[in-house]
């Protein structure tokens, strides 16, 4: 297994630099950059200044596979660079946006888990049941559901019938853990239904096709209780599925709930890499993306050493 390690994270370098290098070519190839906006910035408070100027003053009129270099060297160190917009590094803008993407992301976590996997194991053991035809078709239709429109409704509706909106003004969950959990409760909620969905389906699925299995059959011959067979026999056995989108979901922690951070005014990692891409702030993208890929491939790497854990057979070649 140590072998197997060393050789997923050995593989991060090249995966992480091939992510941040398409990122860095789609980036240019957009129309227009930072440099632009600045110049009409300030000609419209009056100063007279050229593109060309403001692109040398932020390193802009290089080769871009030059600035690319220059970048991905300076990743390496931990140095992200500078946002040429907040007078910030890229660093301190992300280590103080985190922890707010990974409060919302973890709130939907928690909550698509803990409603999802106990209703999968239901279904199962009730299989065709009304309440299991019903859940069916509550899963599919929270996974058919935009996410947009469904967050457009929530905020426009209740506003409008009951007066009730979300609080739009951030306080950290030390600050005021109210306020805090009254601004993040929606769209934890809303960002947990296609999450519910998708693992419910899932996990009957698995749960099901265990318990057509021959040793399933000779537990009950035997006389074991239906809740020992589904928690310590077939459920163990049809989670590596299950793992693998619960896997998917945690990898997702940061900037995956990019819509719902922007439709709630939420100040996370989400909301900022859409602003940064509206004014072109290239080295914020560009760590933003560096930071989400990171943690996407790390989570990876762990979801395939619980394998190991589930199933004993499992081997890693």
């Amino acid at each position: 297994m140590g072998k197997y390690v060393i050789k997923r994270i050995l593989l991060l370098i090249p995966t992480i630099f091939i992510v941040c290098a398409i990122v860095f070519a789609l980036m240019r190839m957009m129309p227009g950059d930072a440099a632009d906006i600045i110049a009409v910035r300030m000609r419209n408070a009056g100063k007279t200044i050229e593109v060309e100027q403001v692109r040398e003053l932020m390193g802009l009129n290089v080769p871009p596979v030059q600035q690319f270099f220059i970048w991905f060297g300076g990743a390496i160190t931990g140095n992200l660079g500078d946002s040429f917009f907040q007078s910030d590094s890229v660093s301190n803008i992300i280590w103080r946006q985190l922890p707010v993407s990974l409060e919302l992301g973890i709130i939907s976590l928690v909550l698509a888990n803990v409603i999802s996997i106990p209703l999968g194991l239901f279904c199962a053991a009730k299989q065709d049941s009304i309440a299991d035809y019903l859940l069916r078709v509550l899963a599919v239709i929270f996974m058919s559901v935009p996410m947009f429109w469904l967050a457009t409704l929530v905020l426009f509706y209740p506003a409008k019938w009951w007066g009730y909106a979300p609080e739009v003004q951030y306080y950290s969950l030390l600050q005021d853990p109210i306020r805090n959990l009254s601004m993040f409760i929606v769209p934890g909620v809303l960002g947990a239904l296609g999450q519910i969905g998708t693992q419910l389906r899932i996990t009957r699925t698995m749960v099901l096709d265990t318990l057509r299995q021959d040793y399933i059959r000779t537990a009950y011959a035997k006389g074991v209780k239906q809740k020992d067979v589904l928690f310590k026999h077939a459920f163990r056995n049809a989670m590596i599925p299950v793992i693998t989108i619960v896997g998917g979901s945690i990898g997702a922690l940061v900037g995956g709930n990019v819509i719902l951070e922007n439709i709630f005014n939420i100040p996370g990692i989400g909301q900022q890499l859409v602003t940064s891409l509206g004014y072109r702030d290239f080295p914020v993208v560009e760590g933003c993306v560096l930071i989400m890929s990171l943690f996407v491939m790390i989570v990876n790497v762990i979801i395939d050493l619980c394998y190991k854990w589930i199933d004993p057979r499992v081997t890693f070649d």
